[in-house]
């Protein structure tokens, strides 16, 4: 089982986030995070993380985010998880399962969510896309029971020697 679209952009977004509020270097958030998906779902590179986190904070620093950034990425998370698209509410409980379960196809790209942010972005500024409400935090959120407890891990300069 593949790893859904949204939860691979919810930890390439996770891992540029968190790099920008730490001092860790970005392909140990990356290591994390294709670490997680891939004992969860099928195999998943360290590149195929890292490459489009990098691409992300490329794009932020172009239209000088500055202080934002870290906000964007997470209105962005809060918009992938609880939206299909613009204006397409997710269903958060699904009849059979949980939220966070394996798909059949892989269906997620590292380039689908360097556009999907970007495009999130853009919808953010002419007000099509809603931002996350005030306060809210993909660690306290309990809808991803699976991926969630790998959000909450953090990183410490001793889990990368």
């Amino acid at each position: 089982m593949h790893a859904p679209d949204f939860i691979f952009d919810i930890a390439v977004a996770r891992c540029a986030g968190e790099f920008l509020s730490s001092d860790l270097a970005i392909d140990s958030f990356a290591g994390k995070y294709a670490q997680a998906l891939t004992e969860l779902y099928e195999e998943v590179d360290v590149p195929s993380i890292q490459e489009p986190a990098e691409q992300i904070l490329l794009f932020l620093s172009e239209i000088e985010a500055g202080e934002g950034a870290v906000e964007l990425i997470s209105d962005f998370v809060h918009f992938r998880l609880y939206f299909d698209g613009v204006g397409r509410p997710r269903k958060m409980k699904p009849l059979f399962g949980a939220l966070d379960d394996g798909v059949k196809t892989k269906t997620w790209s590292p380039d689908g969510v360097v556009k999907a942010f970007r495009v999130f972005t853009f919808g953010l500024r002419s007000k099509t896309a809603p931002p996350a409400p005030a306060g809210w935090q993909i660690e306290d959120d309990t809808h991803l029971p699976r991926f969630g407890p790998i959000i909450q891990k953090k990183l410490s300069v001793l889990d990368i020697l």
